[in-house]
């Protein structure tokens, strides 16, 4: 058999699982060899330091804004900001390793231990 011939049976082979609807195993297969062979580059779940002390002075000044306003559902507001705050200190404590606070909303007490545990570790923001 020539080499035109074995293309010519391996596509109608081809075709004929594509219209049968069984072509997701063989291009599965190709898949999963592919990725063994080229594997994904391995990703990193943690935030840069930097990037969460950023967050956590926009956050905070976002706060303090929000504070000094009169405008309407203030304390909606107020709620939401400092719960973003809160979730950005958690993730400096995973990113850091300290100890982690109670889970949101801190009282102001945990928040203030939080962020001292922070600062003794060096983050400034």
């Amino acid at each position: 058999m020539t080499w035109l011939g074995i293309l010519g049976l391996g596509g109608a082979l081809l075709v004929t699982a594509g219209l049968l609807g069984h072509l997701g195993r063989p291009i599965g297969a190709l898949a999963d060899l592919w990725r063994r062979i080229h594997p994904p580059q391995p990703t990193s779940d943690t935030v840069p330091v930097e990037q969460l002390a950023a967050d956590l002075r926009r956050l905070a000044a976002h706060l303090e804004a929000t504070y000094d306003t009169d405008a309407p559902a203030k304390m909606e507001r107020l709620r939401a900001a400092a719960l973003a705050y809160d979730w950005v200190l958690l993730s400096d404590c995973r990113t850091l390793e300290v100890p982690l606070p109670p889970m949101p909303p801190l009282d102001p007490v945990a928040r203030l231990q939080t962020e001292a545990a922070l600062a003794r570790r060096g983050l400034d923001w």
